[in-house]
């Protein structure tokens, strides 16, 4: 049976079918209206999925001035009907032409938690295939938190198993569950893990923990896969995600020691002569060597990079049970930690190492010095 979405935007309608699956998703479009009377229209209607163009005010369309609004007004209508009913509860999208509103709707900023995900219409254009099966999991997710009656649990939600269970089914997380009060807020716990490294690893960092290049990524995703390293809980057929518990205790097993005490070139080594694969090691952002303790993927770049010569960023929002992000040293001299979307910070505690970095030379060895 085909899923039912809505699609709301003040002119562009072409995007509903844009974002629409024939057979599995169709969205359909609806002109702006009187927030208050589109939003229990929507509700009514009872789709698993609604997309809402940010600026819903740019053509009334009959309204008022002073009665027109952004996405984002419409978006607290239906989140307000949800907790009412939350066994007809919906994913919620935000779609713009924008660049810069990922940025400022961040699911893990409070203020504006609305929405499950934001997407830029550019991208959408450029990804959408993969967009769309984005959608489609959204809407396979919320039938799943339907279905359990506001009572989550994480272990059966993320199909985990009892090794995953010390990483996972922690206070932090069970207390946030108990008190979720409809499937959009259990939604927005699981994707703080999926969308920060901590028991889920995403694959430039299981390619960094394994010392290969994030180039590697899809044979990478190979081996994984074979070994049942993957995730293929709530939401993981689109945003493909791997336990790091798994792969800790299966790398323990291909090189004979803790993963990170080896040098990349090492680990490349190992990891193609035990799968018959071709594996490059991953090589310093920063002296390009093959040879360092590769450990995590830059927050900025995604390529491999060690903790000396990485500083942290600062995260306001990061929970406990989630890995802080670091930024390699060479986004740090480059500036291109900045120009990444959302823009990174330095934590204060690393600020005055990260001057140094800035006017340090990497040597004619390619070595720091």
């Amino acid at each position: 049976m085909t899923r039912k979405g809505i699609f709301v935007d003040d002119a562009d309608l072409v995007y509903a079918e844009t974002l629409s699956t024939t057979g599995e998703l169709d969205f359909e479009p609806r002109e702006v209206a009187e927030v208050a009377v589109l939003a229990r229209n929507i509700v009514s209607e009872q789709p698993l999925i609604v997309a809402i163009d940010y600026r819903l005010d740019e053509a009334p369309a009959g309204l008022q001035s002073d009665q027109t609004y952004k996405g984002s007004a419409l978006a607290q209508h239906l989140r307000d009907a949800s907790i009412e009913r939350p066994d007809h509860d919906f994913a919620l999208v935000l779609v713009s032409a924008e660049s810069k509103i990922k940025a400022l709707y961040r699911p893990d900023k409070t203020a504006h938690d609305l929405f499950d995900r934001v997407y830029v219409k550019e991208d959408i254009n450029k990804r959408r295939a993969a967009i769309r099966r984005e959608l489609i999991s959204l809407c396979q997710g919320y039938e799943k938190l339907r279905s359990v009656g506001n009572k989550y649990d994480i272990l059966d939600l993320m199909a985990g198993t009892e090794a995953e269970r010390p990483s996972v089914d922690v206070q932090e997380i069970r207390t946030k569950l108990s008190e979720a009060a409809a499937p959009h807020v259990a939604a927005r716990i699981l994707f703080t893990l999926i969308d920060r490294q901590g028991p889920l690893l995403d694959t430039r960092n299981a390619c960094a923990y394994l010392g290969i290049e994030p180039g590697d990524g899809k044979t990478a995703t190979e081996v994984m896969q074979e070994a049942g390293i993957g995730y293929e809980g709530i939401f993981g057929d689109a945003w493909p995600r791997w336990w790091a518990n798994r792969l800790e205790t299966w790398a323990q097993d291909v090189f004979k020691r803790r993963a990170t005490g080896l040098p990349a070139s090492d680990r490349a080594r190992l990891l193609s002569e035990r799968t018959g694969r071709e594996f490059s090691p991953a090589r310093s952002p920063w002296n390009k060597s093959p040879d360092e303790l590769i450990s995590f993927a830059c927050a900025s770049c995604g390529r491999g990079t060690e903790l000396r010569h990485s500083l942290a960023a600062f995260d306001l929002t990061q929970p406990r049970y989630t890995v802080r992000r670091r930024i390699c040293w060479d986004c740090i001299q480059t500036d291109q930690y900045e120009a990444v979307e959302p823009p990174l910070a330095i934590d204060d505690a690393d600020r005055e190492l990260a001057q140094q970095v800035k006017g340090r030379d990497r040597g004619s060895d390619g070595v720091a010095s």
